[in-house]
């Protein structure tokens, strides 16, 4: 395959402005940048682009540290997170491209609705320990067939209450985990062709100018502003998502 102008151009910007989000509020950009570049240049393609440049931004978060107190409930969850994830690369590479249309459009969708519906509860330390396995396994199948995780795992660690720094170090190395998974399975089964790998890493550099341009913006625009601009985009993504995955 081959990239015409206008999509390089219209790439460039979704994945610019997406990393800008993942700058200003600490995660949100393979949400965003999966659901919009799907519309461009199709899943099953734009899934395996965007895992690359989504690896290099958690791993330059993880390395400012900050895990507090919480890792000893953490362990299991990685572990059923990455075999989840394995699971989900698996399925991505069988499924039809009118069911990942789909997948992705629904993910998209029951993010918004959960964010907007403001859907918390308080779950007791050792009943969040109990359920971080099946939230890790849960997780990696939505990460690794959609490369969208984020809606569970935020859900999971909001429930947990985790103080602000230990729950962007803990969302952030989960993506992480699933990332590595997920780009060395795309690896394994062949989801790396020479058109797709350029793109991937072509997408690190306006990936890292937008995560730059979003931590400036971090202090000037107020995050629910921002947020509420971005819910409507993923929304409607969404549902031009879900509309190309209807039978014609």
């Amino acid at each position: 395959m081959t990239y015409d102008p206008w999509q390089m151009i219209a790439g460039a910007l979704v994945v610019c402005g997406a990393s800008m989000l993942k700058g200003a509020i600490g995660f949100g950009f393979p949400l965003v940048a999966v659901p919009l570049l799907s519309s461009i240049i199709g899943p099953r393609v734009a899934i395996p682009v965007v895992a690359i440049p989504t690896l290099l931004s958690n791993f330059l978060v993880v390395r400012r540290g900050g895990a507090g107190g919480a890792g000893a409930g953490m362990a299991a969850l990685l572990v059923s997170l990455a075999a989840g994830t394995v699971g989900g690369a698996l399925l991505f590479g069988s499924l039809s491209h009118r069911l990942l249309s789909g997948l992705v459009g629904a993910v998209a969708l029951l993010y918004v609705l959960a964010t907007a519906g403001r859907l918390t509860l308080k779950v007791p330390a050792a009943a969040g320990n109990r359920a971080g396995p099946v939230i890790g396994l849960l997780a990696g199948l939505m990460g690794g067939s959609t490369g969208i995780s984020s809606p569970l795992l935020a859900s999971y660690l909001h429930f947990r209450r985790l103080a602000k720094r230990e729950f962007v170090f803990w969302i952030t190395m989960m993506f992480f985990v699933v990332n590595i998974v997920q780009v060395a399975s795309y690896f394994k089964l062949g989801l790396y062709p020479g058109p797709v790998l350029t793109g991937a890493l072509a997408a690190c550099l306006p990936m890292a100018a937008g995560t730059l341009a979003g931590l400036a913006l971090q202090d000037r625009l107020p995050a629910r502003m921002f947020e509420r601009i971005v819910l409507t985009v993923v929304f409607l993504a969404g549902l031009n998502l879900l509309a190309r995955s209807l039978p014609r």
